[in-house]
């Protein structure tokens, strides 16, 4: 069997890589890397004047003229700026060229250096690079990927924070302090003449408490964190002629759902994306909640339902025209409160003399009104559920942004929490330890192939 691309063993080692790092299609830039042991000398391999290329000092940009030696002709005028190991993104040596943007001049740049030793690098390979030379821990590779598909405000700043490493020097300091807890364990199941360390069963308290204390207040912040990162999935549902095409398209400003008169009208599930303050919302229109007629109608509802379940927000939408019926009580009691809120639609055909009901947002989908606090309350419902840091602001410090994070933190609470302060110092050292390696996973300070694979796949060629 091969041996993956991404493996511990070759990556970052042996062999020298380049790729375009920039978007394809038409721009005024791109930029070619080449990194790796033979990086500079592929670069000298591309400059028409390889003595002035070698005059370039490094992270310092001198503008040259590219050729192709194998075909004897130019390639572009270009700006190169050499980085020395260790002291560039990789670790490695670096050769970065600014070249003129488009398909081909990059592509051609991207040939030559392949013709003159270096290979085309695997997608994430040169943050992959970065990891292994110690430059980045894993949790900080996420955060580049993260940045890169950062589509929100929210969803930036949250990916900038990840890169900053404030999580891995967190977590870095959670495995230490249960190492050190071990390594006194140990001590007294080593030297059990000796007399026991004064203290330890107090400081075995405290910082099993600490740790614990700790991870849960990362773990309040990491399913806000997920849904800010993938975009809230928000179904819009109701019975048949409530309003619920007008609202979605209101929501996603544009006409997306077929909007009649009609009940039934739509048939379908349509899903649009919605940035409101910063956070990406995945609207869904979808059937009315009814009991089917006809097969296609069946399909609807079905479909309707299996974007309920897997729903991190609900929208029910109630027509304040008539009273809150039987179907629509029985709906929004088996709804969970956190992730649903309630709508009365139609709030301008509403008579003098009645009122929306109590803890129904009313709104007007058609001429707009109540719009504004609907999405406030959108938004409410994602936000809160982290504890704000010193200054107020709940997107600082340490912040949990993936679901593997989030997973080995989980982990590593559920062993701590098992740990029974009365049983013997050997299976306490046995736990504090496994805890200490979910911790580790984090970081990547322990971690497989198989998970570096599935984290750098994911990345695009040329990062």
């Amino acid at each position: 069997m091969a041996e993956s691309r991404y493996s511990t063993r070759q990556s970052g080692r042996e062999d020298t890589i380049v790729a375009v790092s920039t978007a394809p299609g038409v721009g005024a830039v791109a930029v070619v890397r080449v990194s790796g042991p033979l990086a500079w000398e592929v670069g000298e391999k591309l400059a028409a004047d390889p003595a002035k290329y070698r005059a370039i000092e490094p992270r310092r940009s001198a503008l040259m003229t590219l050729a192709d030696r194998a075909r004897g002709h130019e390639i572009d005028r270009a700006l190169v700026v050499k980085y020395q190991a260790p002291a560039s993104f990789t670790g490695e040596d670096v050769v970065e060229v600014q070249c003129h943007g488009g398909l081909a001049v990059p592509a051609a740049v991207a040939g030559a250096a392949i013709a003159a030793g270096a290979r085309q690098a695997a997608a994430g390979e040169f943050t992959l690079r970065a990891f292994l030379n110690g430059k980045l821990d894993l949790a900080q590779a996420e955060a580049v990927d993260d940045l890169v598909h950062a589509r929100g405000e929210l969803d930036r700043r949250l990916a900038l924070q990840g890169l900053g490493g404030s999580l891995g020097g967190l977590v870095g300091s959670l495995r230490s302090l249960l190492l050190d807890l071990k390594a006194e364990l140990e001590y007294g199941i080593d030297f059990p003449e000796e007399e026991p360390l004064t203290g330890l069963s107090a400081r075995l308290e405290s910082g099993l408490c600490r740790v614990a204390e700790t991870v849960e207040g990362l773990l309040a912040g990491a399913r806000r964190n997920l849904l800010i990162a993938r975009g809230v999935l928000t179904v819009i549902a109701g019975e048949p002629n409530v309003g619920k095409s007008t609202l979605f398209n209101r929501l996603v400003g544009e006409e997306r759902s077929i909007v009649t008169g009609t009940p039934g009208t739509t048939r379908d599930a349509v899903e649009m994306e919605a940035m409101i303050d910063g956070v990406l919302f995945r609207l869904v229109d979808t059937a009315g909640l009814r009991e089917e007629t006809g097969e296609v109608e069946r399909i609807g509802v079905e479909y309707s339902r299996r974007y309920l379940v897997r729903a991190d927000l609900v929208v029910f939408v109630h027509d304040v025209t008539g009273p809150v019926d039987r179907a629509e009580k029985s709906f929004l009691a088996g709804r969970d409160t956190g992730s649903l809120l309630r709508v009365s639609n139609k709030i301008d055909l509403l008579q003098k003399e009645r009122k929306s009901p109590e803890g129904f947002i009313p709104v007007s989908a058609v001429e707009g009104t109540g719009l504004d606090e609907l999405r406030r309350a959108m938004v409410e419902k994602v936000l809160p559920s982290a504890p704000a840091g010193p200054d107020g602001d709940s997107f600082r410090g340490p912040q949990v942004a993936s679901l593997r994070q989030k997973n080995l933190l989980e982990d590593a609470l559920a062993i701590l929490r098992r740990v029974d302060p009365g049983a013997s110092a050997e299976y306490i050292a046995a736990d504090l330890q496994e805890a200490a390696e979910r911790l580790s996973e984090i970081t990547g300070a322990i971690t497989d192939e198989q998970v570096l694979e599935r984290i750098f796949s994911r990345f695009c060629v040329g990062k």
